[in-house]
């Protein structure tokens, strides 16, 4: 690389990633962190920088055999170093997981979306976190640990990492070393298959995390495994404002119904970007969007995950979710567009 190379690649470096548009980022590395888990490095294509906050996710544009989706994923890496991002995935049945474990090789690129999301201490505040994973949920934590180290903050932390056998824990060397620089970080590997597993409960939970009240929760993994957490941590008590989830599922969502020509249409607008679509009353304003060819982070189109959840500055809607938002954000009034139908106009914070 030449000086004017050099130069030009610096004045490009300053510049931010837009988290509000597609963008191109190009893989660089790949390594397995389990048998069935994957890790991949991503450098924005004009060298820009990724910010981002610990527990954040980007949405990528997959084209697969099966036509094109978009699926979230969380950063696991460090939110100090803006040059990249790290996402970890488990391979599963899912055609998002599956090409990526088998197309996203070094030098391959794929477009994505964000960061986005409000999961993670900048969100959630507390004195003390309790950091409960099951299975590739072990991501958003690894950010948080690994955004602390690097910034050295003396964290007081309970890492519960849930898997199914030994073979399965995930970065088990690297969380030692985090360990030595964060004196505060007790690590609790919870193994549920094989002589002597556990299947985690309330109960479970609670013992071994007697303060469990007193620290801020959050919690990645499975929607049932959330749900037991939750009412355990309810249970301990762990205020609202104290407890935080994040969750993807990837499932196909239920047929969209689409509007008729007779069938009312509303105006949906972003009062950020003035941009604006109609939307028949019997059709989600997120597929409406998507149509109109306009981007927003969603994942599992059901009203599970929480990943769309936008700001509705004006107008109804009807909203049947699946408990990806919360009846006091519903009150602020937040909405999940994947399950959200307009009855007026509505004005959206996009």
């Amino acid at each position: 690389m030449t000086e004017v190379d050099l130069a030009d690649w610096g004045a490009r470096r300053r510049r931010r990633f837009a988290p509000d548009r597609w963008g191109t980022l190009v893989c660089r590395a790949v390594w397995d962190e389990t048998a069935d888990m994957r890790s991949f490095f991503l450098t924005p294509q004009d060298g820009s920088r990724i910010e981002h906050a610990s527990g954040q996710f980007m949405t990528f544009r997959i084209d697969t055999p099966e036509g094109r989706i978009e699926r979230c994923y969380t950063i696991a890496s460090s939110a100090a170093r803006d040059g990249g991002i790290e996402i970890t995935v488990k391979r599963q049945a899912g055609p998002g997981a599956r090409w990526l474990h088998e197309m996203l090789v070094p030098g391959a690129e794929i477009e994505a979306l964000g960061p986005s999301g409000r999961f993670g201490p900048a969100t959630w505040h507390g004195s003390a976190y309790a950091l409960i994973a099951a299975g590739s949920g072990i991501t958003p934590m690894l950010s948080i640990l690994r955004t602390a180290a690097d910034r050295g903050l003396d964290l007081d932390v309970v890492l519960m990492q849930v898997v199914s056998t030994p073979q399965d824990l995930v970065a088990l060397t690297e969380l030692d070393s985090l360990a030595r620089r964060l004196p505060r970080l007790v690590h609790l590997p919870t193994i549920t298959r094989g002589p002597g597993g556990t299947r985690p409960d309330a109960d479970f939970l609670t013992r071994v995390m007697p303060d469990l009240a007193t620290r801020t929760v959050l919690c990645c993994g499975p929607q049932p495994f959330m749900e037991m957490v939750r009412v355990a941590a309810q249970a301990a008590g762990v205020p609202d404002d104290r407890y935080g989830e994040e969750s993807f599922d990837f499932s196909a969502p239920p047929p969209e119904a689409l509007g008729g020509g007779d069938t009312p249409r509303r105006t949906v607008t972003f009062a950020r970007t003035g941009h604006a679509f109609e939307c028949a009353e019997t059709t989600t304003i997120l597929t409406a969007l998507k149509q109109a060819g306009l981007p927003l982070p969603s994942s599992c189109a059901r009203g599970m995950c929480g990943t769309c959840k936008t700001f509705k500055h004006a107008g109804e809607v009807v909203m049947a979710h699946e408990g990806g938002i919360r009846q006091r954000e519903i009150d602020r009034g937040f909405i999940l567009p994947c399950v959200s139908r307009p009855l007026t106009d509505i004005i959206l914070d996009c």
